[in-house]
């Protein structure tokens, strides 16, 4: 008998992070599921930002539950101040969901981690210390260090939009402390370890984490590896022609990599 997949969204739950703070999420469950997926947005991003739900969709459509979740100090529906935004505090938000995920009855192993700029070096910094929880690995666009980051941009070039009473507020980092805090981290010297299979993809005009920047971690990465440049594109994918393109590539490689 042909199994029948059934989607169900169920927006805004809320878990604590190890801090006490609210962590906002979204789950799409599919049962009977061929996979499980976590995908974080990068800094000053949202989960509900339209190149994010297209992870969602494009995973979900291939019948992987899928987990979705607003980092907190950043500008989406989880607790915290934008301005107190770091690496570190990202990345353990990323280890806290997955800590959480374990407790439900949907969880399995390994998993797929999917991130957007420093949501993707997030993935990566997770998926190198815990090589055999992870099946895959999608960093899109992604930070592959602070030296690489702080190069690119300075005091003033990350600010964010949060809309607070209706409002769009405009939002700003403390500086010294996001900047020392992400220099700790180069997953550059690491990228042997990544055996499972890695998609890459990064836009042709993105300024922030460009092609060249891309490849010396796609140069180090052992064979099971893609990279796709997608023509015309920034750093955040937002035209149809774009996401579409997008879309096409993730659902090419989950059918091809990730069959079982």
């Amino acid at each position: 008998m042909k199994n029948i997949f059934i989607k169900v969204l169920m927006e805004n739950l809320f878990i604590k992070n190890r801090e006490g703070n609210k962590i906002a999420l979204n789950l799409t469950k599919i049962k009977p599921q061929k996979g499980l997926v976590f995908v974080m947005p990068g800094l000053g991003q949202t989960k509900s930002a339209i190149h994010m739900q297209n992870f969602v969709d494009s995973f979900a459509d291939k019948n992987f539950t899928v987990v979705i979740f607003d980092v907190t100090n950043g500008v989406g529906q989880s607790d915290g101040d934008y301005s107190q935004a770091s690496f570190t505090g990202y990345y353990n938000d990323l280890a806290d969901v997955i800590d959480w995920a374990k407790t439900q009855d949907w969880y399995q192993e390994p998993f797929v981690l999917a991130g957007h700029s420093m949501g993707g070096g997030c993935i990566l910094r997770y998926a190198a210390d815990y090589l055999a929880r992870v099946s895959g690995i999608v960093p899109f666009a992604t930070v592959i260090g602070g030296h690489q980051t702080i190069a690119k941009f300075g005091r003033d070039d990350l600010p964010a939009i949060k809309i607070e009473n209706g409002k769009e507020v405009i939002k700003k980092l403390d500086w010294e402390p996001f900047k020392e805090d992400i220099l700790k981290y180069d997953i550059v010297p690491e990228a042997d370890k990544f055996t499972m299979p890695i998609l890459m993809m990064v836009g042709e005009e993105d300024m922030g984490t460009p092609l060249e920047d891309q490849m010396k971690l796609y140069d180090g990465m052992p064979e099971d590896k893609e990279i796709h440049v997608v023509k015309g594109a920034p750093h955040t994918f937002e035209k149809p022609e774009h996401l579409a393109k997008m879309k096409q590539i993730l659902q090419d490689w989950i059918d091809n990599k990730l069959k079982n």
